[in-house]
């Protein structure tokens, strides 16, 4: 399961939850009826299928969320993104202390039965970093990529 959490939050880093805006599908009565169970409350909400999931991309009180299910309807988990002043603290001061020289492109909490876990991507002049949280409120690196050199046009 913690690969499923993990592949989710990197289609989400990768921009495939923001798609459904430009593919509308067709959703089925178990999925539909299970997310309004769930978020009976949800604004603006749009559908879209990605691999094995069908996300449904929505705002509640005032923050934009996607989440994921399986076609028969099983809920798989909610994503959403945040700002860095609402990390836990220890999450936070450890960004701070080891991060201090990259900036945070994109910060999202994942939560779903195993519980909730935190994803931040980093990029400094030099290199990207994804990391993850595990169940202790520890940061993982998850993937670490040198940035391309920007190519100098000759005149």
């Amino acid at each position: 399961m913690k690969k499923l959490v993990l592949a989710l939050a990197v289609m989400l880093v990768a921009g495939v939850g923001k798609a459904s805006a430009n593919n509308p599908v067709e959703v089925n009565k178990r999925v539909v009826n299970a997310f309004y169970a769930e978020f009976n409350h949800a604004k603006n909400v749009s559908w879209n299928e990605c691999s094995r999931y069908i996300v449904a991309e929505f705002s509640l009180d005032n923050k934009i969320m996607y989440a994921y299910y399986k076609p028969d309807g099983s809920f798989v988990g909610i994503i959403h993104h945040m700002l860095s002043t609402d990390l836990p603290d220890n999450l936070r001061n450890s960004l701070k202390k080891k991060y201090g020289s990259f900036w945070v492109t994109e910060l999202f909490r994942v939560e779903n039965e195993q519980g909730t876990f935190y994803y931040a991507n980093l990029e400094n002049g030099t290199e990207s970093v994804l990391l993850n949280s595990d169940e202790y409120n520890v940061w993982n690196t998850y993937k670490v990529t040198p940035n391309s050199e920007k190519e100098s046009a000759s005149f």
